[in-house]
């Protein structure tokens, strides 16, 4: 099972990264939200005999609630305001998520899920628990709003 976990950690721990890292913006919460998902990942013999698309949302449910829980301490509130400056430049985040940053959560994410990881809209719907239409309607207003952050840009 170990060479099992090995495998699923080096072709999805990069792309569960970049999901958290588009919630929480703070590179030292994703590492733990990260490890707290693949610790969960490894304690889960059932999950590991999954197809390997299956065990990828289930680890993209998994760390979305891990980093809504974060999102949601008291603690976090506090560190938020006196820490605004997280260099991100030292990590192998991808630079195309900068642009992201200053957009809503409701529309980021799926965003994120749509373009980034590839998923449908379908699928976006299943993961974050709304309706297809519901979906749809947010990847257009989050195109809209992400088209003027990168004008702010130019």
């Amino acid at each position: 099972m170990n060479k099992r976990f090995d495998e699923i950690y080096n072709l999805y721990s990069k792309d569960i990264y970049r999901l958290i890292y588009s919630y929480l913006f703070n590179i030292h919460d994703t590492e733990d939200v990260l490890q707290k998902s693949f610790i969960k990942l490894y304690k889960n013999n059932r999950i590991l005999s999954l197809s390997n698309e299956d065990i990828k949302k289930w680890l993209l449910k998994i760390s979305i609630n891990e980093a809504k829980d974060i999102l949601k301490s008291p603690w976090k509130k506090i560190i938020t305001l006196l820490d605004k400056d997280d260099d991100i430049s030292s990590n192998n985040t991808n630079s195309l998520i900068e642009p992201l940053k200053n957009i809503p959560e409701n529309y980021r994410i799926p965003l994120y899920l749509h373009y980034y990881e590839g998923y449908s809209i379908k699928e976006i719907a299943i993961l974050i628990k709304k309706t297809e239409s519901a979906v749809k309607m947010r990847i257009s207003r989050g195109k809209e709003k992400l088209k003027i952050e990168m004008e702010k840009d130019l």
